[in-house]
């Protein structure tokens, strides 16, 4: 792949385990353009626990990432990417576009998903979304890990724990 091919910043995990944290920084040094469905939803008043305003908007920003690709330009796609057919789809688009893929893996433990998911939500930051024990053990139920096919089909990946 040609060095000036655009990167497509990837996360993979639940809530709380830093995908958002990380995803500012990146953009801040300059490594995309940072597109989150969530800030998106709270921008525009609509509220975060929408899950059909959600699908309707990570959809259209979605194809916007891969237009931004098209034309070059590195983009941050703060997604969890939580089921192995979305992380193919995605995989696929990215490379019909000529873009390397950088995945960033989430792996913490529950507990401590637990305690950040309830400092987040005691802190009241803007757009955080409570979540309490039973939902969040019901979204890791949904969380498919990776795969080493996975993991060997992008160009880099950095686990966090």
């Amino acid at each position: 792949m040609a060095d000036d091919s655009p990167t497509l910043t990837l996360f993979h995990g639940p809530p709380g385990s830093g995908k958002t944290t990380l995803a500012r920084q990146l953009e801040d040094d300059g490594a995309g353009v940072r597109i989150s469905t969530d800030d998106w939803q709270a921008a525009l008043g609509v509220d975060v626990a929408d899950p059909d305003f959600h699908e309707l908007l990570q959809a259209r920003l979605y194809a916007h990432a891969l237009t931004l690709l098209e034309h070059g330009v590195d983009v941050i796609l703060e997604d969890g990417l939580w089921m192995r057919a979305e992380r193919t789809r995605t995989f696929t688009d990215a490379r019909a576009r000529g873009a390397r893929i950088h995945w960033h893996v989430f792996d913490v433990a529950p507990e401590e998903l637990g305690r950040r998911l309830g400092a987040r939500a005691a802190a009241g930051a803007p757009g955080a979304v409570p979540i309490p024990p039973t939902e969040l053990a019901r979204i890791l139920g949904l969380v498919e890990p990776p795969t080493d096919d996975e993991l060997t089909a992008v160009d880099a990946v950095t686990v966090h724990h």
